[in-house]
């Protein structure tokens, strides 16, 4: 029989692997809680998550990146204007555009003359954008809506961009191929592509696939440049040649998502399909929300 210490010893042992096994445990699950919702920002969850973390975080959003705007002025801004030049006064489309990064960086160049647009599917992010943008609103238009379903013709905008955020979408080949119908021949697309794969497997490309499809959904040439730890910059140009389009206002561009021939028509704030009638509100902090007739379509 075995004796008392040795009984005494084997629950011990016991118990310490039973720690030892919760602990693991209890370090694997926290782990899989920061990849699903910090690493990659809930894009594993599905878009209802993505849109809620955004939304949950746009109030600390501008603290934690702390753009510079020195830094947003040569290598957002800056470079721009220098591949459209002599064009001034481009209509630019800027998908994801959170809290207006890329918006504000072109606003507070000297030499922009142009219109912007802004979209996105965080609305407490458009928010934000909303407020900074407030007294550019003559130049600045944001909008609710989501990057694969954009409420614009075929061949409309001189220049496309979308910065960090293609790999956190629901169908990013989808998105990429939107963003490049809407420009126009000879137009400017700029995107970040995500070179750091390891916690986001499957939803990121390499340099040869992204160039595949740039090539398959229509760019003529495009440069691939190294950017950041995790992002290369990417300039493209869309096949073809057309006149610039130049900063049309809103009314002359926007689209209804349900009837997409059918030009929308302000109407003391609401925006109203000519065709089926629908609507799209301006919210009280001037985000136009496209979304919500999206969803009814």
């Amino acid at each position: 029989m075995r004796s008392l210490l040795e009984t005494k010893r084997i629950v011990a042992l016991n118990e310490l692997l039973t720690l030892a096994l919760l602990a693991t445990l209890t370090f694997g699950l926290i782990a899989l809680i920061w990849w699903l919702f910090i690493a990659s920002e809930g894009v594993y969850l599905g878009r209802r998550t993505v849109i809620w973390l955004y939304d949950l975080f746009a109030q600390r959003y501008d603290d934690v990146k702390n753009f510079d705007r020195i830094y947003e002025h040569a290598l957002l801004a800056q470079p721009i204007l220098e591949r459209i030049a002599p064009h001034r006064a481009p209509l630019v489309l800027d998908v994801a555009t959170g809290t207006g990064r890329l918006p504000l960086a072109l606003l507070n160049h000297k030499q922009f003359q142009g219109r912007v647009i802004g979209v996105d599917l965080s609305r407490r992010m458009l928010h934000s954008a909303a407020a900074k943008l407030y007294d550019e609103r003559d130049r600045a238009h944001l909008m609710w809506c989501p990057a694969e379903d954009l409420p614009f013709a075929d061949n409309t905008f001189d220049v496309v961009t979308s910065l960090e955020a293609m790999e956190f979408m629901t169908d990013p080949k989808a998105a990429l191929h939107e963003l490049i119908r809407v420009l126009r021949p000879g137009g400017l697309l700029f995107i970040s592509n995500r070179i750091n794969t390891k916690v986001m497997p499957g939803k990121t490309w390499d340099r040869d696939t992204l160039g595949e499809l740039l090539v398959e959904y229509g760019i003529a040439e495009a440069d691939l440049e190294p950017w950041q730890a995790d992002y290369d910059r990417v300039w493209a140009v869309k096949d073809g040649e057309a006149d610039p389009t130049g900063a049309r206002p809103l009314g002359e561009i926007l689209r209804c998502p349900c009837c997409p021939a059918s030009l929308m028509v302000e109407q003391r704030g609401v925006w109203v399909c000519e065709l089926c009638k629908g609507e799209a509100k301006t919210s009280t902090d001037g985000v136009i929300e496209m979304y919500r007739l999206q969803q009814r379509c």
